[in-house]
């Protein structure tokens, strides 16, 4: 969909406008220099939101009455302090959704206002319409939105995305979509369905109820204004006693005590002295306790290195004394066997050579 089609009730769609003025986003910076620029901003939007609202909850009365409540609390919360951004005719679409849960949709006038306008359709195409509002209603709120921006209020599909912040590319796709689910539940006639643009009606907003909210938000920006200024001279004043209360606690307590404030200092730097010390001692302590370990692992080692030194010198004292035994052993044994030898050769040897030397002996 190309085109942005208004409704005019009683006329054919053939005849229509080609375009309509498209609503215009406004920074709360530029609404907060005055009235005049939130009343821009309800004038260039409150068509199209109006048409909207009508065809979201079918009657006029609750529409009009909605309308004059969300302008009225979107204008409230753009005045807030906490609150930033920009206003949009998004903003107002997404405001209504909450509105609307909150009043009964009963008293709608579709079959009073809205058929009757379609007057370039059959009366069984009317027929048909008549049961599309019902049908539309139980779709899905991003569908439901969808198609009363583009079947019903006549906005493009360029102007959808701009509105809601999609690419057109995902505007189109999703109407389709939307198209499709409202045909399976709506099911109108055939030749109705070739017909869906032509759909449009805007209900129109009378000079009465527009004169009505324009004074509704001077009124009300007026006194949020108002209510804005009170705050800040309240402010203002508390400030100013703040201050001077604050200023002559400060001058009672150096005029008429300063010793008590100088025994004070001298007190937090006699503490903080104290605290020097104290960490002194504790470093000291540490350094002793590190020396002391340091000594205590000095004489294990030379510990380690005299009981090395006391085993090796028992090895070599064990070695010689083993040869010692042994040569010992030696001599023992030699004794033994010259013991042996001399008892074995007395008689062959000794005894004869005795006898020998007896002789001798005798001769001389």
């Amino acid at each position: 969909m190309s085109t942005v089609l208004p409704s005019v009730t009683g006329i054919v769609p053939g005849a229509l406008p080609a375009s309509v003025p498209q609503p215009k986003a406004i920074d709360l910076p530029t609404l907060k220099k005055g009235a005049k620029d939130y009343l821009d901003f309800a004038d260039e939007t409150k068509e199209i939101f109006y048409t909207y609202l009508y065809h979201r909850t079918g009657s006029a009365t609750l529409a009009r009455t909605l309308l004059s409540e969300i302008y009225l609390d979107i204008l409230s919360g753009a005045l807030s302090v906490w609150h930033f951004g920009s206003l949009n005719l998004m903003t107002l679409l997404k405001r209504a959704e909450l509105a609307i849960h909150e009043h009964s949709t009963a008293d709608a006038d579709i079959d009073a206002v809205y058929l009757p306008s379609l007057v370039w359709l059959t009366d069984a195409e009317r027929a048909s319409v008549g049961t599309l509002h019902e049908s539309l209603w139980t779709l899905p709120e991003e569908p439901q939105r969808l198609l009363i921006l583009s079947m019903l209020v006549g906005l493009s599909d360029e102007r959808i995305a701009e509105l809601t912040g999609m690419v057109v590319s995902r505007v189109t796709s999703d109407l389709q979509a939307a198209r499709e689910l409202l045909l399976s539940r709506w099911q109108p006639i055939v030749t109705l369905k070739d017909k869906l643009q032509s759909l449009v009606f805007e209900p129109g907003f009378d000079l009465a109820a527009e004169t009505a909210l324009r004074m509704a938000l001077v009124e009300k920006y007026n006194a949020l204004r108002m209510r804005k200024y009170q705050w800040v001279m309240i402010g203002g004043i508390f400030a100013v006693l703040s201050n001077v209360i604050v200023a002559s606690v400060l001058a009672f307590t150096v005029v008429v005590a300063p010793p008590t404030s100088l025994r004070g200092t001298r007190t937090e730097v006699a503490s903080l002295d104290a605290v020097l010390l104290r960490r002194e001692m504790e470093l000291l302590d540490a350094k002793k306790a590190v020396s002391a370990t340091f000594e205590e692992t000095q004489r294990i080692a030379a510990y380690g290195v005299s009981r090395d030194l006391t085993a090796l010198g028992l090895a070599s004292a064990l070695d010689a004394l083993k040869s010692q035994q042994e040569r010992e052993a030696d001599v023992n044994r030699l004794l033994k066997l010259l013991k042996r030898a001399d008892t074995a050769f007395e008689d062959a040897i000794i005894r004869p050579m005795m006898a020998w030397m007896q002789r001798a002996l005798d001769l001389l």
